[in-house]
Parts: structure tokens; C-alpha cells; sequence
């Protein structure tokens, strides 16, 4: 590993107490107290003051704000101690007059997504009112959580939602607040039932749904893939928020005494982890895949995505071994852990070719549970050093080049980043896991960051704590509380008064484990194919060594023509893949369907929830068998990226309620832009089969008065 050259001569240059290293890689180093990134340099002047000349611009931090009634902390390295004072003094910038929590300096207003995972890291403690109002104003007059932004009218084709419920849970292990408790248990338990029959795919036990948080569609599906596509995608991340979701409900059921939900939720819980750890892992990679979606048929889109990986070691889904290996082989850079990995070449950065330091911050936490030391020193440095360049928690920067300038949108004083900032150190340097009647200890501290540290003011429920911890490692040697040598790494939430933790760790690592440090690298362009008789053509992709072409789901034939010949007999989607030398797949071409359809038009109607009147057409179905629904459709009601205005009616055949159908947004005022919804797989008999659209209550989207889409036809497509 080279060594980065330094600019000595920048009068930004501080003295510090000690010139070693804590981290370096190609791209830059980080020191006691400043981070040198080429010629540039960030460094923390003194515990309150941050300064930095990123692209020959003088960027500042000074503290604003009163400290007093915060935990303060007590550290020899001074990049440390700044990185937290901004953290905290973000936090405390970010508390509006109405007493919620904003989003960012450009991101007004309270975002569920957001603030969930703003709370789950450290709001919980950092602003516990700000944190509880926040939620409640995410509550629609259903007492159903809101789902805010996303693809299409957002939910259901967007469902991370659900995050909420891991939020209000996390607020409850901190507080111990039954009041709180009895107030959250039916929002959470109202909204999980809702997207359980609604969103749940019972052929792969998995949740429908845009990846969570990625809600910019260009960022992250092909450009073949419409609002409805995105909706039936079953991706990582949203599926780990479901399954946080129901394993904090279940917790919440049997703390209340409502036992029956409590299991019926870690029945379904069980059920995503099974379906994820079948369908979504890649042995040949050691990690997970980010989404599989289709149409009639599904295939494996294998970026892996790091919030999604985060979670599923954070929350158990990822176990033993596979653990270890993903902790080990998710691809990273030298700025930090990717939103995902490899990156789309035709699309600027923002979710693409960026970090996120919220969502390093949970890739921090998932490497110490799995015992990495580098990949936690790796993850340290990323979020140390964007807090120090910045001098602010910016909301994303470019990965390849570790700047925020050239992102497509950002923020300073971002809520979610400044909140995973804080998390290392309560999380992370303390150990801090808070559960449901007790805060357990286990911090992990690198090597490089060895020393005597103090966390004073820490109040917790009826207590105030002091917390030291001493030395490095991942295990404790000695753990006391109050001067006692206590068996239990374990402080219980029923103390009251003053109390002091002093931990020794054990200066050891049980495990020497790898990072996956990856250049920056980019897929071959997605092949554009047309149908030509019975011979699929595609055009020539610059970089692409080979093409794979899938024939209903399975791969079909590996050639380096641009031509394939279909087979009599084959059935369902064709598409192809371009292949780099490297192996770097691009996107899946845009699905060619080549199975039996039957087909019926009708005059175009307009459907609206004010009128709610049904709709019923009758179709001969030429022989028994598994049969895909698709309406033809068109939804003006607002815009492809955003709103909540989503067409959605109740299925029913012949009379029996069959699903629910998903009509998304194509486009505000556009009525002339028709489009298919997702295929419904049925069995059906030979012979006339009724099909009828209906408005319910249980369908009905975030906007509660909008729900109108047109239809003009309905077609039926075999299996």
C-alpha cells in the first residue's frame, strides 16, 4: 500500500500528540487530529473547531450550541473528540420549534425513512422527545405509518415504511416508557398487517418493494424497469426492514400480553429470513444479491447492496459463517462501503458511484459483530474523514473520489449521517446495545485506537452514567460497575442515581479477518434487444467479452454473437445480459415475453375512489393451467419519482378475492401513457373466467382521496 504524500506546508496543520497513523489507505490518511487527503487537509483545531481546505476552499466548524445535558466524552485523539462534538452539535441544530427532527439544512420536514434510521442509531438517546414526535408525525388518520417518497405514488411500490417500527421499538429499550409502548404496539401492528396482505410474495417469502432508501429509479433499476417493476422486485434491504419490523412488534406483542400476533409476527419474520437466505444469497460471492425482479420471471440483480448486508448481520438473518463471509467479501473503496457495488456507467452519482455515511455507519457495527477489526478501522475512517474534509455530516460524496461535490443532491447537517456519526461512539467504542429491560457492553476498539476513554452524563432511564472503557480489543476482561466486578457486562434498567462502568477490554482480537477493497468499477451498458421472427437481436456493447441469454429465468446459451435463435417450445421472458472480461454483468436487457397470451380490449374507463364503482370483464381461458393477469393501464394522478397517489383495487375471479392489483403513477396529467401492470400468477380452469377490479378500504393508498387510474385492457399470459 503506497503511502499518501503530505502537504506540510498548509497552515491548517496542527501539532498533535501523537504523529502516528490511525488509518490510512491510497487515498488518504488519518491522524490523531486531522485527516490528509492529498494536498488537502482537514483538522480539528481544538475539540470545538474543525478546518479544512478541501479543493483549495476553507470549509469551518465551531461549536453553536450548548453541550450541557449531553454526554460529553473524554479521549486522547482529538479527531475523535471533534467528530463527536459536530455530531452532537448537528443533532442539536437539527431539533425544530415544532420539536421534530429536520432532515437536513436542505431537507426540510420529517421523513419516515429518515428519521427511523436517525433514531435506531443514536436519536433514540441524542434527542428522545424530538425522536418520539417525529414518529407520531408519520401517522396518517388510518393510524397507519406514512410512507414517504418513492417510486410511482410511493406505497405500496415503495414499503420501507416499516422502519418505523424498529425506530419505536429502539425508543422503548432506552426509555422503558409502557406509555410509549401502548401508543406505537397498534401503529406498528395495523401497518404490518396491511403489507403483509398486501406486499408479501408467497413464492419467495419475500416483500415486495423499491430497495430501502435508493428511491431515485434511474439510481438503481434498468430504464426498462417501470413503476409497477420496481413494486414487484424483492429486494434485500426492504425485506431486513420487515423483518426488523416484525421482530420488534413481536417483541412489543408479548411485552403487552398480545401473545397470538407476538408469534403470528416471528412466524412471518421467519419466513423473510428463509426467503432471503434462499433466493437472495450468492454463494460464489459471499454476499448477497441486491433485488431479484422480472416480470413473468424473475432474475438475480447481483450488485451487492450495503445497507441491506449491514442489516441482515446486525439483525441475525446472516449467521455463523455466512456472516463472517459477507463481513469479508463485500466489495468497499478506499472512501468507504458503497450504497452498491459495481456501479451503473450512465448515471451520475448520487445513490450510484456514492457512500453514505449513515449507512457506513451500520457497515461499522455489522464488521465489529462479525470481529473485523480492519473493516471497522476501514468504516471509521470513511465517516471520521468525511465529517473532517466537510466540516459538517454531509448527506453522500462521490465514492471514487471521496468529495460530495459532483453528488446530484446533498445536504450538510443531515440527519442520518450526523446520528450514524454519533453511533460509533455509544455503539461502537462503548458497546452500547440496549435492550428491553438492560443496556449489555461489548465495545469493539481497534488497535490504532487504543486508549483510555470516558463517556460522562449518559442518562439512561432514572440513571446517569459514566462510562469508561480501556484499552482495545473485542472482548472484555473485566467489567465493573460501581467499583464492582460484576459477572454480566450488563447494566439493568431499573437503576436509579449516579453510577460509574468501568470496562477492560482484553488488547486482543479473536480473529484476524480480510476486507474486500475493491477498485471503482463500473458495468457494461444493458443490451437493447428487438425481436426479429423467432431470432432475438441485440446491439453490440462496447466492453461486453460475452452475452448470456435467460429463457424464463435459466440461463440459456453464453455466446459473443449478437443474435439468438429461439426454440420451438420455449415459453415465458427472454432477455440478455453483456458480460465484461472481468466478469462485471450489465443490467438484464428489457423482458421479451414469447408465451400463449389471450388478450381482450375493451373502451378505455376511468376507475376513481370517489365514484368506487367495480369493474368486470370475462375472458375464455383456452385451457387449464397457470395463467399471469396484466391490465393495461394509464395514471396521471401524479409524477413517476414521488407523491402518493398509487392506483390500487382488490382482484377478484369469479367472485373470489384472488390479490390485490397495483395501478402506479405514469406521469402527472399524462393519460396518454399506457403501460402494463405486473403479471398476477393464477390458476384458472378452461373456459369463461369473470375479472373484477374493486375499491376496498384495505386498498387504498397514502393519500387517502386520490386513488383513480384508466383501463383498456386485460391480458391473460401462460405460464
Amino acid at each position: 500500500m503506497k503511502k499518501t504524500a503530505f502537504y506540510l506546508g498548509l497552515a491548517l496543520v496542527c501539532s498533535c500528540q501523537n504523529s502516528g497513523v490511525i488509518y490510512e489507505n491510497d487515498s488518504y490518511s488519518m491522524y490523531t487530529d486531522r485527516i490528509v487527503q492529498g494536498e488537502y487537509t482537514g483538522v480539528a483545531e481544538t475539540p470545538c473547531r474543525i478546518v479544512s481546505n478541501l479543493d483549495g476552499e476553507e470549509y469551518v466548524w465551531e461549536k453553536k450550541n450548548d453541550f450541557s445535558g449531553y454526554p460529553s466524552i473524554e479521549t486522547p485523539y482529538l479527531i475523535e473528540e471533534a467528530a463527536y462534538n459536530i455530531g452532537l452539535d448537528e443533532s442539536i441544530n437539527a431539533v425544530e420549534p415544532d420539536g421534530t427532527l429536520r432532515t437536513g439544512v436542505e431537507w426540510g420536514g420529517v421523513w419516515t425513512r429518515d428519521v427511523s434510521y436517525s433514531i435506531i442509531h443514536s436519536m433514540s438517546f441524542i434527542q428522545t422527545e424530538a425522536a418520539k414526535t417525529s414518529l407520531m408525525c408519520k401517522v396518517n388518520s388510518k393510524g397507519e405509518i406514512i410512507q414517504d417518497t418513492g417510486t410511482g405514488g410511493a406505497w405500496p411500490c415503495s414499503t420501507d415504511r416499516e422502519i418505523w417500527v424498529g425506530a419505536a421499538w429502539e425508543i422503548y429499550k432506552v426509555t422503558g416508557d409502557m406509555e410509549w409502548l401502548k401508543t406505537v404496539y397498534p401503529i406498528a401492528k395495523k401497518s404490518l398487517e396491511v403489507d403483509m396482505r398486501t406486499v408479501f410474495e408467497p413464492q419467495t417469502n419475500l416483500m415486495r418493494g423499491e430497495s430501502s432508501f435508493i428511491d431515485w429509479r434511474e439510481q438503481s433499476y434498468p430504464t426498462w424497469m417501470e413503476p409497477a417493476d420496481i413494486y414487484d422486485t424483492k429486494c434485500l434491504g426492504t425485506n431486513m426492514v420487515f423483518y426488523i419490523a416484525l421482530t420488534s412488534a413481536a417483541e412489543m406483542g408479548r411485552i403487552l400480553g398480545d401473545i397470538s400476533a407476538a408469534e403470528a409476527f416471528e412466524a412471518q419474520a421467519s419466513l423473510i429470513k428463509e426467503g432471503i437466505n434462499e433466493h437472495l444469497w450468492m454463494d460464489d460471492c459471499g454476499y448477497y444479491a441486491q433485488y431479484l425482479g422480472g416480470r413473468t420471471d424473475d432474475l438475480l440483480y447481483t450488485k451487492s447492496e450495503t445497507l441491506g448486508q449491514a442489516l441482515s448481520i446486525l439483525w441475525g438473518v446472516a449467521e455463523g459463517e455466512r456472516a463472517v463471509r459477507l463481513s469479508e467479501n463485500m466489495p468497499v473503496v478506499d472512501f468507504g462501503a458503497p450504497v452498491f457495488w459495481p456501479w451503473i456507467p450512465d448515471q451520475p452519482p448520487y445513490h450510484n458511484q456514492a457512500v453514505w455515511p449513515w449507512v457506513q455507519a451500520y457497515w461499522i457495527h455489522a464488521s465489529a459483530k462479525t470481529g473485523n477489526e480492519q473493516g471497522v478501522l476501514h468504516g471509521v475512517g470513511s465517516v471520521w474523514r468525511a465529517a473532517m474534509m466537510y466540516a459538517t455530516n454531509k448527506e453522500n460524496f462521490v465514492a471514487d473520489t471521496g468529495n460530495w461535490k459532483g453528488t446530484q443532491i446533498n445536504s450538510s447537517n443531515m440527519l442520518w449521517c450526523l446520528a450514524g456519526n454519533l453511533s460509533i461512539t455509544f455503539k461502537l467504542l462503548m458497546g452500547m446495545e440496549f435492550q428491553a429491560d438492560a443496556i449489555r457492553f461489548a465495545p469493539f476498539v481497534p488497535r490504532n485506537l487504543k486508549a483510555d476513554r470516558t463517556v460522562r452524563n449518559f442518562r439512561y432511564r432514572n440513571s446517569t452514567l459514566d462510562i469508561t472503557v480501556s484499552g482495545y480489543g473485542d472482548s472484555i476482561r473485566k467489567f465493573m460497575l460501581d467499583g464492582v466486578k460484576m459477572d454480566d457486562a450488563v447494566v439493568p434498567g431499573d437503576l436509579e442515581g449516579h453510577h460509574t462502568v468501568e470496562i477492560e477490554l482484553s488488547d486482543s482480537f479473536q480473529n484476524d479477518r480480510d476486507v474486500n477493497y475493491q477498485p471503482a468499477c463500473w458495468t457494461p451498458l444493458m443490451p437493447v434487444t428487438t425481436l426479429d421472427g423467432n431470432t432475438l437481436r441485440w446491439n453490440e456493447v462496447e466492453g461486453a467479452d460475452h452475452y448470456e441469454v435467460y429463457v424464463a429465468g435459466e440461463n440459456a446459451a453464453r455466446t459473443d454473437q449478437t443474435f439468438f435463435d429461439l426454440e420451438d417450445g420455449m415459453s415465458g421472458d427472454v432477455q440478455v445480459v453483456a458480460v465484461a472480461s472481468d466478469g462485471t454483468p450489465s443490467f438484464p436487457s428489457a423482458p421479451v415475453n414469447i408465451s400463449e397470451k389471450v388478450c381482450k380490449g375493451f373502451p378505455e374507463i376511468m376507475l376513481t375512489r370517489k365514484n368506487a364503482k367495480d369493474f368486470t370483464v370475462t375472458v375464455d381461458v383456452p385451457q387449464a393451467g397457470e395463467w399471469y393477469v396484466s391490465w393495461n393501464y394509464a395514471n396521471g394522478t401524479g409524477p413517476v419519482n414521488t407523491d402518493n397517489n398509487c392506483g390500487i383495487r382488490m382482484l377478484y375471479v369469479d367472485g373470489v378475492k384472488a390479490g390485490i392489483n397495483i395501478f402506479p403513477h405514469r406521469g402527472t396529467d399524462d393519460w396518454n401513457n399506457w403501460g402494463w401492470t405486473i403479471p398476477e400468477k393464477l390458476s384458472l380452469s378452461e373456459g369463461a373466467h369473470t375479472f373484477t377490479l374493486k375499491y376496498e378500504s384495505d386498498a387504498d393508498n397514502m393519500d387517502l382521496e386520490i386513488n383513480d387510474f384508466k383501463i383498456r385492457e386485460i391480458c391473460l399470459i401462460a405460464k
